[in-house]
């Protein structure tokens, strides 16, 4: 994508959507030559935001259906293809695909999603031919290459300033047999590119498993630095028996009160309820000030994300694509009434209040949460702190290097660790308890546990594959 305007564009909704972008093993993107990106498909042209912003050389192959109106060439440009879905299209894409090898031998870099569309669901698509058959023509010229599969993980896809971690996996091996026949030698690319991508992901046998380890991943990694994919990945194929007997002596007690949810998950506060209390005093006026001054663009996106969608994986799209033009309307609208009536001052407050509600809004969408279980049901605190201290030892795994906050809002893409425009910053570690729990950034750890589907409590002790028999509850949908 030579066309600055995409970048910035795409690096503006990140911030303004995403509280925080992380990229795991950030070392393994390569920074010059012919480059093949391989990215799992999550939540919608969303993904591509994203991905595009950690990775400033890639031209991406995207459905001609992005570009059909005015508001998708807005947003949105690339090696347009073909796909079977796409409705009232036809053609076959050979103009596109040449553009494609013409990029590669010339140094450039290509993504291209490999399921041609996206699912939220527990296990990704079936991942097309293309992908593998690009790469076997380009093979076939005798030039190195590198392969590089990509995986995105949302903590809450559909939720208004949510986190999230890109995985940069490790790359795919090319160098095959030249005694392998052409059709022997696209399976092999063909296994290994999914082999690739299943590692950069996690895949689990039903939703309903899913949702349970999403919530075990957010009881594990609040107010810590765990890796939310890392969390993820370590009970994809079992969860540990002590969890599931510790749930089960306390889902009775969860069950009889209406506790309050942050991702499926009930928060307590950590310490004294009354500063939690305080913070939210502090805190809470600013995110209702900066929502009220721009309630517009807001309720615009929320009306979006509840007209246009026709499936889940689709709503943050919707609500970015409608949502960041009319946020840009609405200042530019502000900053016109403060030139007319000379009271600049007046922009000043409501940019600070525009800024400081976008950082602290997923702050104090906890910290409510917190305090309204921490003040109604104190007596259920020890036995919840009790559960977290077991989620937290039993889920202990080897943790990658800490993940890279993303640069926001048009900053370069330096090497090493560097801070987000909005991301929240956390204290040094002291020490780490026998539990190993690293300290977290004040305000933001919570005493947590899971929430279970109403129905019969009966359960194996211990589940053993991602098909077991799992129960969750079924929460509200959160925006």
């Amino acid at each position: 994508m030579a066309n600055p305007w995409y970048r910035v564009l795409h690096r503006f909704c990140n911030g303004l959507y995403f509280s925080r972008i992380s990229v795991l093993w950030p070392e393994r993107l390569p920074r010059t030559g012919p480059t093949l990106y391989l990215g799992l498909h999550r939540n919608g042209a969303v993904d591509g935001f994203i991905y595009h912003a950690i990775l400033p050389r890639a031209n991406f192959m995207i459905s001609t259906q992005l570009r059909r109106h005015l508001i998708g060439r807005l947003f949105f440009t690339g090696i347009e293809v073909v796909r079977d879905k796409d409705e009232g299209e036809s053609g076959t894409n050979i103009e596109a695909l040449n553009h494609c090898m013409k990029l590669l031998r010339t140094g450039g870099a290509l993504f291209v999603f490999p399921e041609g569309t996206s699912t939220l669901g527990p296990r990704h698509l079936p991942f097309k031919s293309g992908a593998a058959r690009i790469l076997a023509n380009y093979l076939e010229s005798g030039s190195p290459i590198q392969v590089v599969p990509l995986g995105i993980t949302y903590e809450c896809p559909c939720a208004f300033r949510s986190r999230v971690e890109v995985v940069v996996g490790a790359p795919v091996a090319t160098d095959f047999s030249d005694r392998l026949h052409p059709l022997g030698r696209l399976k092999e690319l063909k296994r290994s590119i999914q082999s690739a991508l299943e590692s950069a992901g996690v895949n689990v046998e039903s939703e309903q498993y899913q949702q349970m380890i999403h919530r075990l991943a957010c009881v594990a990694t609040l107010g810590t630095k765990r890796s939310y994919f890392k969390t993820l990945k370590a009970l994809e194929r079992s969860i540990p028996e002590k969890i599931l007997l510790d749930w089960r002596a306390l889902r009775p007690e969860i069950e009889k009160r209406k506790l309050w949810h942050h991702q499926g998950v009930p928060l307590f506060p950590l310490g004294p309820t009354w500063r939690y209390l305080l913070a939210l005093g502090a805190t809470g006026p600013l995110v209702g000030l900066g929502a009220l001054l721009n309630l517009p663009p807001l309720l615009g996106a929320w009306w979006a994300g509840k007209k246009f969608p026709d499936g889940p994986n689709v709503i943050s799209l919707w609500r970015v694509l409608v949502g960041a033009p009319l946020f840009l309307l609405w200042v530019a609208v502000m900053a016109m009434v403060a030139i007319v009536s000379g009271r600049w001052p007046w922009f000043g407050l409501y940019a600070l209040a525009t800024f400081s509600g976008l950082k602290l809004y997923y702050r104090v969408k906890k910290l409510a949460v917190a305090v309204h279980n921490g003040l109604r049901y104190p007596e259920l605190r020890p036995q919840v702190l009790a559960f977290r201290e077991t989620v937290l030892r039993e889920t202990l795994h080897e943790p990658p290097p800490h993940p890279v906050p993303l640069p926001q809002w048009g900053r370069g893409w330096p090497g090493g660790r560097v801070r987000g425009r909005f991301m929240v910053p956390m204290r040094a570690q002291k020490r780490m308890e026998a539990a190993h729990e690293p300290g977290g950034a004040r305000f933001r750890r919570a005493l947590i546990s899971l929430v279970g589907d109403q129905g019969s409590t009966e359960s194996r002790p211990t589940v053993q594959g991602p098909d077991a028999r799992l129960e969750t509850v079924r929460t509200p949908h959160e925006d």
